[in-house]
């Protein structure tokens, strides 16, 4: 036994020993793991080596805790980028949808939601005429647009005038002004004398901004008087339109609006003529209004004369067929020409009235009253006691008139005569 030991030392002690017998080279000695039977198995010797060497490698991190620390903490920040990469990639996703889009070549015609809907156009992106994004917008109630504006109606401030032209009437008129047919008379009392039927081209109206009456502030008005004679309140007369106020004393000759007046009466249609004329008859005086201030003057002979002095006729006749609203006969005479007094009277008017022009007009206390029109110059005034034949002025073309005559009226209580039945 003893010899055997030392035969083997001395082997291995001799030069050469440890070395490949083939090449010559040193060998590699072998470690534990090597000889282990598990590497010896041809068939599992390359996963098995990769399995030692991951667990040999966790074997020496996990005596280094500052290398494992290290390691953790720089992949870890990595790994964090590429997630929230990844997430806002799916986010993208989501908002994004594609659409196939075939044929697509312009915009597309986009049906308007009700009211409620929200109005709002999906954008498109167009790449390679393939395929299109549709954003997604968040629903809100919006307005439906309107592509009108409304404008309402405005009161007018202030009164107006208007012509009266070939055609008007009455109604007509108050309808293009949208007040009643009563407001355009009872602003126009004075020039309409009370009876629509005299309207006529040329006639200059008031016209009011509301329904009511245009009242002429005469001496001895008090705003409680002026309102219980149209039967409103007092406060009615303190409005927009009015320039009074409360405690102010009134004016004489100022205009009021009134609204929702109700003025005095009157008849739309005038009374029917009698197919004879009524008998003039004398009177001892005459008697009549120039505003408020009553006058007296002479009464009447009784017959009327001819006030240009001559049969003469130029334009209309009373209720001409071409004009059957005139109510007057139109005498000859040339600018400038007398013209006189058919009866004795007492002048109630002298001055402009709209389309009779310069105007006089003449009470004869028996009922009658003669219109005298178109004057170029007046020769009396208004309250001046006049006798038969007298000059109450001259020939004109003033008012509504295409040249020189004289309109001449006869009234009997209001209601307009035929002229030719009292020509002497």
């Amino acid at each position: 036994m003893t010899e055997k030991l030392n035969s083997a030392n001395e082997s291995s002690s001799k030069p050469g020993a440890g070395k490949n017998s083939d090449t010559g080279l040193d060998a590699k000695p072998e470690t534990a793991l090597e000889q282990s039977p598990v590497l010896q198995r041809g068939s599992t010797r390359f996963p098995g080596q990769i399995l030692a060497r991951v667990t040999a490698a966790g074997w020496r991190w996990g005596g280094d805790r500052r290398s494992v620390a290290s390691f953790v903490g720089r992949w870890s920040a990595h790994l964090a980028i590429v997630a929230l990469a990844l997430l806002l990639g799916l986010v993208g996703r989501i908002a994004l949808t594609p659409i196939d889009v075939v044929g697509f070549s312009g915009p597309r015609s986009i049906s308007l939601p009700a009211a409620a809907e929200p109005v709002a156009a999906p954008a498109s992106l167009d790449i390679g005429n393939q395929v299109a994004f549709e954003l997604q917008l968040p629903k809100a109630v919006v307005r439906q647009a309107n592509p009108l504006t409304m404008i309402p109606e405005r009161v007018r401030l202030n009164v107006i005038t208007y012509t009266v032209q070939d055609g008007d009437n009455v109604f007509w008129i108050a309808e293009q002004f949208k007040l009643s047919a009563y407001t355009i008379v009872w602003s126009n009392m004075e020039t309409l004398q009370g009876s629509p039927w005299l309207l006529q081209p040329g006639l200059t109206l008031a016209i009011l901004p509301v329904d009511g009456a245009y009242h002429v502030v005469m001496v001895g008005d008090t705003p409680e008087s002026i309102a219980e004679s149209y039967e409103v309140s007092a406060d009615a007369l303190y409005n927009t339109w009015n320039t009074i106020t409360q405690g102010q004393s009134l004016t004489e000759g100022i205009l009021l609006v009134i609204p929702d007046a109700i003025g005095a009466d009157f008849e739309w249609e005038p009374p029917p003529p009698d197919p004879v004329a009524p008998a003039i008859g004398l009177a001892s005086a005459s008697w009549g209004y120039c505003g408020d201030t009553a006058v007296s003057g002479y009464g009447a002979n009784g017959w009327f004369i001819l006030p240009t002095g001559s049969y003469g006729v130029s334009g209309w006749t009373f209720a001409d067929p071409r004009n059957p609203g005139h109510i007057g006969l139109d005498y000859r005479c040339s600018l400038g020409d007398p013209i006189v007094a058919a009866d004795a009277g007492v002048v109630v008017w002298a001055g402009w009235n709209g389309g009779y022009g310069n105007l006089v007009r003449v009470r004869h206390g028996n009922g009658y009253e003669t219109y005298y029109a178109h004057f170029n110059a007046y020769a009396v005034s208004c309250g001046e006691p006049i006798y038969q034949g007298q000059i109450l002025g001259y020939c004109g073309t003033t008012g509504w008139s295409s040249g020189p005559h004289l309109h001449y009226e006869i009234r009997y209580n209001g209601v307009p005569q035929n002229p030719r039945l009292f020509e002497p």
